[in-house]
């Protein structure tokens, strides 16, 4: 998409001296993360990266590291025979490729003097990937999870004998939660390096796309030193024009067909038993009477949260894995008879299964509330007693993923966004941040999307100055909008009422008091019989 120089589009660019004010379109800005698909050229002919700001990264005080770099005595051919030998797919790329260039810093603190990165492609076995059974596909993920680390193993020991030297960085868990949390808590995106590395795209629903592998392979990288004359390219494929069925079989709705992806819906339904689910039960026990925890717990989600930290976290859906015909792409778009055969063999039962058996996590807000009938005060569903496997919700809290630094929470703002209760709004506000951490940030609401960058922006609808580490305290739950406007604060410009919009758009605990339940019950009346 061609944006101007100057960021800015007008709603109606149609000629004539009436024309009515500029105004910014949610197209004006990139996202945060980019729509996926076929890479897109940038200047100097290279892959634009996965992200479009740089994450936040300490360089080394140090930069006088010496150079170790060491020619290949072999050609990157046979090289990638060798490794051929014990990985289901090879390729490299030199340290100094595009689609890695913002990650380049954070690749050298791994190891100082990389200058390629071997990537490695494990192939998952589809069957068990596709199975209705949950437990199979997990047991399948780990098992080829083991089988790249030892496939990073024989790939260092090549390269010992070849005089260089490689190390694995991480895949999968752990990573560096403790570190960079809630941010990037990687120091290498692996599916960069594959799709810079030849081996296929990130597709719409950012699982890796491989050409005879489809969406059933893992990545892992070895960083090295070796030095190769040559380099493997990106390849022009891209299956992700017109199947949807990721989006189609997404249990959370995160999928969408435009190329936007919401991050937490996913993240709090498939790792539930991982991350957002610990902190539920960890928040929950510190803050929570033991009649709202029995509320808020059922037994077997402390049974899968324990069996998670004893032994691996069970994954609650991979339908957008098991749904992808990428690796039969042509066949798939081309013979009507086996697009059917698929459909009605693999998409469905697998949506069906997986969507009534499996409790749903959603993410708390009011359109959420309103849609499934929980009041204030209650956070699901009624469970199911009768052993009949109905589908149930639970709402879940954004509040508990709470970004560490002013910077990472404004970079984080369009994925806290819920798109749901933004229905017909479209303004822009200007952050003024004072204080440690402060600067300017502009954010975009319009079409249901949220965009934020850092800088200034005229004639914005709403103008909001506030210390920077009193709104991370708001957004972790430590400080209080209300008072803050109360004692001066925080200031308004503009139009102040869109700042009372903010607490739906970027929902917050739910308020449970018995007049909120009271206005709740009202309302829904008043739903009921507008029916």
């Amino acid at each position: 998409m061609a944006r101007p120089l100057n960021g800015v589009h007008s709603l109606d660019d149609s000629p004539g001296a009436a024309s009515p004010p500029r105004r910014h379109s949610a197209t004006d800005w990139p996202f945060p993360f980019p729509p996926p698909g076929k890479p897109q050229p940038v200047a100097d002919g290279g892959i634009r990266p996965g992200t479009a700001y740089r994450w936040p990264f300490r360089e080394p005080e140090d930069r006088a590291d010496p150079s170790r770099g060491v020619t290949s005595p072999i050609t990157l051919a046979a090289f990638k025979r060798e490794v051929g030998a014990w990985a289901d797919d090879v390729g490299v790329i030199s340290i100094d490729h595009p689609a890695i260039a913002h990650e380049r810093d954070e690749i050298r603190y791994v190891y100082p003097h990389a200058r390629s990165l071997v990537c490695l492609i494990g192939e998952e076995n589809k069957a068990a990937m596709q199975s209705r059974y949950l437990p199979s596909a997990n047991t399948e993920l780990y098992r080829c999870e083991e089988r790249l680390w030892e496939m990073g193993r024989q790939t260092v020991k090549l390269i010992n004998r070849l005089g260089g030297e490689g190390l694995t960085t991480t895949i999968g868990w752990p990573q560096e939660v403790g570190q960079r949390w809630a941010d990037k808590i990687w120091p290498l995106s692996h599916k960069l390096v594959a799709q810079g590395a030849g081996f296929g795209i990130i597709g719409t629903s950012r699982n890796f796309l491989h050409p005879r592998f489809g969406a059933y392979c893992l990545i892992d990288t070895v960083v090295t030193n070796l030095e190769f004359p040559e380099y493997d390219r990106a390849i022009d494929w891209n299956p992700c024009l017109q199947c949807n069925l990721c989006v189609a079989s997404c249990p959370t709705e995160a999928i969408h067909a435009d190329g936007s992806f919401d991050f937490f819906a996913c993240y709090n339904h498939t790792y539930r038993d991982s991350i957002p689910g610990f902190l539920d039960l960890v928040w929950d026990l510190a803050e929570r009477s033991p009649r709202a925890f029995r509320k808020r717990w059922a037994d077997n989600e402390i049974a899968a949260l324990w069996q998670a930290l004893s032994f691996k976290v069970e994954y609650r859906c991979f339908n957008c894995v098991a749904t992808c015909p990428a690796e039969i792409e042509r066949a798939f778009h081309d013979d009507r008879q086996v697009r059917r055969q698929y459909l009605d063999e693999t998409l469905k039962p697998l949506t069906y299964t997986r969507a009534v058996e499996d409790a749903q996590f959603v993410i708390d807000t009011p359109s959420a509330r309103a849609k499934h009938d929980i009041p204030p005060g209650e956070w699901r569903t009624p469970i199911d007693r009768t052993g009949a496997n109905e589908r149930g919700v639970r709402l879940v809290s954004l509040r508990r993923i709470r970004t560490q630094n002013v910077d990472a929470m404004m970079r984080w703002m369009p994925q806290y966004f819920r798109p749901t209760e933004a229905r017909g709004l479209a303004f822009t506000t200007q952050f003024t941040l004072d204080g440690p951490g402060g600067g300017a940030w502009v954010m975009r609401i319009a079409d249901q999307r949220c965009e934020v960058r850092p800088g200034t922006i005229a004639g914005a609808d709403l103008v909001v100055r506030i210390p920077a580490l009193l709104l991370l305290a708001i957004h972790r739950g430590d400080a209080s909008a209300l008072w803050g406007m109360l004692t001066g604060r925080i200031r308004l410009g503009g139009r102040r009422r869109l700042f009372l919009l903010f607490p739906r758009l970027f929902p917050t605990e739910a308020p449970s008091s018995r007049l909120h339940a009271l206005a709740y019950r009202l309302h829904r009346a008043l739903r009921r019989r507008r029916r």
